[in-house]
């Protein structure tokens, strides 16, 4: 008999009977307590102590565990929606029925998919026993689910979501499904390991992977299995399918990947799409083998968004119970302008050296392009997660908490030859012009990059002043750009000596390319700058920097180019270049060497370039932020126009 919740709940009073009874008798058992704990059984798969008309605990006890175990421990809350009571005609023999009926609900957002859940009811038979006071339930597997009987094998399989897309700064796609031909070999077609072995290493050698590792590859999968060598692009791709077709066994899988223009083009920052691996299986059971998931940059980070929710179908043999369609991933929109990033990855794949290029927009934090060149490790990104010394280009981190202390870029400061604290004594660098000796203007002393001057402001400026000031120019960490990133180390507990280093940006301060944009940008806007890889919907605090003290922090930083360490650069078109350059020793002994950094802005564009190894931030660094400076407001002009 079938019937709805809502008639079980308010039927006829003669034939419902609820928790408290209407008309039956008194002293009965109460079926609705039966059907409660029958619910619980259910739901859990324990029928020990259930009392049973017909079937046996234990065949519904395999038949709940073969329908859970393909949901990864996943139960149904299982709640009873009605219990309807027959009692027999007066003086009949027959014993008093009950019909109870059960809702399921299967919460699939816990395996994964977001909002779905699956539901159907259930009915199951009682008989009262008046001997034992007792209701007997009918152990049918159809209590379990409807026309089940407890053997059959049920399934769970997902339909992978088309992926969302990144979008670049201008609102167009720079990443999406792109043709793939996925390259490797069909065991099946190679009769011998040792044919296999032949066939690897030759395929291997054609697609550019090694040779060894591939066949160790080859041997370790199935006797039946597709192993792949390499994924390319079908356009554009450095191998082709005609370079491979005549190796023994090879198979080519045509598909698709979200992928950018070029491979070269940001692929830290952007991340990479591949096959799932075990400890993504193990984290959700939503996926299979063959699924393709982020594994690193913004792929990664923003897989939840990206990924979509998969479609689902559960099946019972060749029924399907519940299917869901496939919902298309979000995009991810980022600050990014690629012809920005292309023309600042130009430029530090130019170098012999690790290097890397910021560039923010100040008025609202967007980082248009982060380029790293990386000769020994091109995996990692310099740009936005290594940090080092900055040298003099953290003065302006100093001069935030020296104005803070009572100075005007126009007070008169001592720049002396030498400063000794704590028995240490620090110079200015070799070939420091001597008219600039003595008692010079706070903004002198940083267009002219004097060391001496910050150094014997250890004792009026402390730790904790100067690591709140990196954090009023944007360098928190605890503020995140939409993809891992490190902005600075600033120690608050530094005393004498090793104060008096990191205040001109040696001793143990270490800053990273990003982080010393954020402090350009901050400077030029006149606010705490957050910049922002992947576009926010929350917006941080703003921090403390004033506008005032960013009007004093560009006129410390407006004689750098007209007469201070740049000023034998040649001359940079459009508005006034505010910069500050920096040379940080590195290494010992005979094996010294110098991080040099310029960091600048020209109207609403700030900037840091950063090598690893180079003469000084003025002569190796300020040339490169000049070409970027040129190129990029080109673009810029362009692309407003």
């Amino acid at each position: 008999m079938t019937f709805s919740r809502s008639a079980a709940l308010t039927g006829c009073c003669a034939l419902l009977v609820l928790l408290t009874g209407c008309g039956g008798e008194d002293e009965r058992a109460d079926v609705s307590v039966a059907a409660a704990v029958t619910a619980e059984a259910i739901s859990t798969g324990s029928f020990e102590g259930i009392s049973l008309a017909a079937g046996t605990p234990q065949a519904l006890e395999e038949a709940v565990q073969n329908l859970q175990e393909p949901f990864d421990g996943l139960r149904p809350e299982v709640e009873v929606a009605g219990v309807q009571v027959h009692e027999p005609e007066e003086d009949s023999v027959r014993p008093p029925t009950a019909e109870a009926a059960f809702e399921h609900v299967w919460e699939l957002e816990e395996i994964g998919l977001d909002g779905q859940e699956w539901t159907y009811t259930t009915e199951a038979d009682y008989t009262y026993d008046e001997e034992s006071d007792t209701w007997l339930v009918d152990g049918e597997t159809q209590i379990i689910l409807p026309d089940y009987a407890g053997h059959e094998n049920i399934g769970i399989s997902t339909t992978t979501a088309d992926r969302g897309r990144i979008i670049d700064g201008s609102g167009r796609a720079m990443v999406y499904n792109r043709d793939v031909v996925r390259i490797g070999l069909d065991k099946t077609q190679l009769e011998s390991e040792q044919d296999q072995q032949e066939a690897a290493r030759e395929l291997a050698e054609v697609v550019g992977v090694n040779a060894e590792t591939y066949q160790e590859t080859v041997q370790a999968y199935g006797d039946e299995a597709f192993v792949e060598a390499i994924t390319v692009r079908t356009e554009g791709g450095h191998v082709s399918a005609e370079d491979v077709e005549d190796i023994a066994g090879v198979h080519l899988q045509y598909s698709q990947l979200p992928l950018a223009e070029s491979s070269d083009f940001a692929p830290n920052l952007l991340g990479r799409v591949g096959p799932v691996t075990a400890e993504h299986l193990e984290d959700d059971p939503t996926l299979s083998h063959g699924d393709m998931v982020g594994l690193s940059g913004i792929q990664a980070v923003h897989e939840s968004t990206l990924r979509g929710v998969p479609g689902v179908r559960i099946s019972m043999g060749e029924t399907t119970l519940y299917s869901s369609e496939p919902e298309e991933g979000g995009d991810v929109h980022t600050g990014l302008l690629p012809r920005v990033q292309d023309l600042a990855q130009g430029i530090v794949d130019e170098q012999e050296v690790n290097a890397a290029l910021v560039a923010i927009r100040p008025s609202d934090g967007a980082v248009l392009a982060a380029a790293s060149h990386h000769p020994e490790a091109p995996q990692v990104d310099t740009a936005t997660q290594s940090a080092y010394a900055p040298g003099s280009t953290f003065k302006m981190v100093s001069a935030l908490a020296m104005l803070r202390g009572g100075l005007t870029p126009e007070s008169t400061v001592p720049c002396p030859n030498s400063v000794t604290v704590h028995g240490q004594q620090f110079r200015n660098v070799p070939g420091f012009q001597d008219q600039y000796v003595g008692s010079i203007p706070f903004n002198t002393a940083v267009a002219v990059s004097c060391n001496t001057t910050f150094a014997g402001a250890w004792e009026d400026v402390s730790s904790a002043d100067l690591a709140q000031a990196a954090l009023d120019l944007g360098m928190d960490n605890d503020v995140g750009i939409g993809i891992q990133a490190l902005k600075a180390r600033v120690p608050e507990d530094s005393e004498l000596n090793l104060h008096a280093a990191n205040l001109f940006g040696q001793g143990t301060v270490e800053t990273s390319t990003l982080g010393m944009a954020a402090v350009a940008a901050s400077i030029a806007d006149g606010r705490t700058v957050h910049p922002w890889l992947v576009q926010r919907e929350d917006h941080p605090q703003e921090g403390g920097l004033t506008e005032e003290e960013g009007e004093q922090l560009r006129e410390l930083m407006h004689g750098t180019v007209d007469y201070g360490t740049l000023s034998g650069l040649d001359p940079i078109p459009g508005p006034h270049v505010y910069a500050k350059t920096g040379t940080a020793e590195a290494g010992a002994d005979d094996d010294t060497y110098s991080h040099t950094w310029v960091i600048g802005s020209q109207d609403d564009l700030a900037v840091a370039v950063f090598l690893e190894e180079g003469e000084w931030g003025s002569s190796t660094n300020g040339p490169l932020m000049r070409e970027f400076l040129i190129g990029a407001r080109e673009i810029l002009d362009e692309q407003d126009g």
